[in-house]
C-alpha cells in the first residue's frame, strides 16, 4: 500500500489529473521497486517516483505535476521535496498548464520527451454516428467489415492473457525496432491494475488466432490506448486493430467515459518523415484533437553534477 491520502484521487479528479498520478499507477511503481514521493495543494498535486541513471539520483513525474492555477507553488514544491531527499534533479511533465515562464524561471531545461508530448483525444460525449462520421473512410471500411472477415473482440481482466500478450509485444518491437520495457514490468502492472478494473485486455481474434492485444487504463472517465502487441502477419491480413479500437471507444462511451485518449502522436508541425508518422496515421484515423502539454524538463538542484551531465549527453548526440 502507498501512504497516499485516502482522498488522493477525489482531488485528482477535480484537478483533470492523468492516470499516471493516481494511486493505482502509484501502487504499480512501488511494487516495481521506485519509491514515491508526493504533494498537493488546493490548485496542483504531485506524485514522482525516485529514479537512478547514469549516475544521476533523481525525482521523476510522469505527467506530472498536475496543475489548475499557481504553477510556482507547485514548482516549488517538487523543488523542496527534491532538495529534502538529496535529489540531483527532478524531470517533470507539467500537466494542465501552459504557462513556460514560471517553469524558466525555475531553471528548467527542456529535454527528449519521456512521456509524449501530443496525443490524440476523442470526445465520446458526441453521438455514436458523428464518431462514425469522424472516422477516416479507410478506418470506417476496415470497422463495417470487420465482424464479415472474421474478426471478433472481447475484453478481459483476466491475467491468463498476459503470456499472449508479451508474445505479441515482441513481435511489435521487432517489427518496429523498438525497446519494450522487461517483461516482468508489463507483468506486475497487469497484476496490479487489473484486479481493480483500472487495466483491462482487449483482444482481437481471426482464424481462432489473437491478432492483437492491447492493455488499456481507465481513469476518471478517460479510457487510455496504453500498450498493444499485434502478430503482424496476421494483423497485416485482417487490419483488426481497427476494429479493436473502435470497440474500446464504443464500450468506453456505452459505460459514461467522457473521453478516449490514444496515448502519444507526432507533433502537429511533423513531417511525413517523423519515426511516429505511421502510428499517429492510423491514431488520427479515429477524429478527435491532437492536444499538447509543456513536454519533459528537467530542474537540476545540484547544478555542477547536472553540468557534467549535460556535457554526457551532447557527447551522446541527445538533447
Amino acid at each position: 500500500m502507498t501512504n497516499l491520502p485516502a482522498n488522493w484521487d477525489d482531488h485528482q479528479r477535480t484537478l483533470g489529473a492523468h492516470v499516471l498520478q493516481s494511486h493505482i499507477w502509484t501502487t504499480f511503481q512501488m511494487q516495481a521497486g521506485r519509491k514515491p514521493f508526493y504533494a498537493s495543494g488546493k490548485n496542483f498535486s504531485w506524485v514522482g517516483f525516485e529514479r537512478r541513471s547514469h549516475g544521476l539520483h533523481y525525482l521523476a513525474l510522469p505527467y506530472g505535476p498536475t496543475i489548475l492555477e499557481d504553477p510556482q507553488a507547485a514548482y516549488l514544491s517538487v523543488i523542496s521535496s527534491a532538495k529534502s531527499a538529496g535529489f540531483d534533479l527532478v524531470r517533470v511533465e507539467p500537466y494542465g498548464t501552459e504557462n513556460i515562464e514560471v517553469l524558466l524561471s525555475m531553471g528548467a531545461h527542456k529535454i527528449a520527451d519521456v512521456e509524449p508530448q501530443f496525443t490524440q483525444i476523442i470526445d465520446l460525449k458526441k453521438p455514436e454516428d458523428e464518431l462514425r462520421a469522424d472516422l477516416a473512410s479507410g478506418h470506417r471500411n476496415r470497422i463495417n467489415t470487420a465482424p464479415k472477415r472474421g474478426v471478433e473482440v472481447y475484453k478481459t481482466n483476466s491475467i491468463d492473457e498476459i503470456d499472449d500478450f508479451l508474445e505479441l509485444m515482441h513481435d511489435t518491437a521487432k517489427h518496429a525496432g523498438i525497446t519494450n520495457h522487461p517483461d516482468d514490468y508489463y507483468r506486475q502492472m497487469a497484476e496490479t491494475m487489473l484486479p481493480s478494473g483500472e487495466a483491462s485486455f482487449y483482444v482481437a481474434k481471426a482464424e481462432g488466432k489473437k491478432v492483437t492485444i492491447s492493455l488499456i487504463y481507465d481513469y476518471h472517465g478517460t479510457r487510455y490506448y496504453a500498450h498493444t502487441g499485434s502478430n503482424q502477419a496476421l494483423n497485416r491480413k485482417y487490419n483488426a486493430g481497427v476494429f479493436l479500437v473502435w470497440q474500446m471507444m464504443l464500450d468506453a462511451k456505452a459505460d459514461g467515459f467522457s473521453h478516449f485518449d490514444l496515448w502519444g502522436v507526432a507533433p502537429p508541425t511533423a513531417g511525413e518523415n517523423h519515426k511516429w508518422a505511421g502510428i499517429t496515421a492510423f491514431k488520427q484515423g479515429f477524429g478527435g484533437d491532437t492536444v499538447g502539454t509543456l513536454g519533459t524538463w528537467d530542474i537540476p538542484i545540484k547544478k555542477g553534477k547536472y553540468r557534467l551531465y549535460g556535457m554526457y549527453r551532447k557527447l551522446r548526440g541527445r538533447t
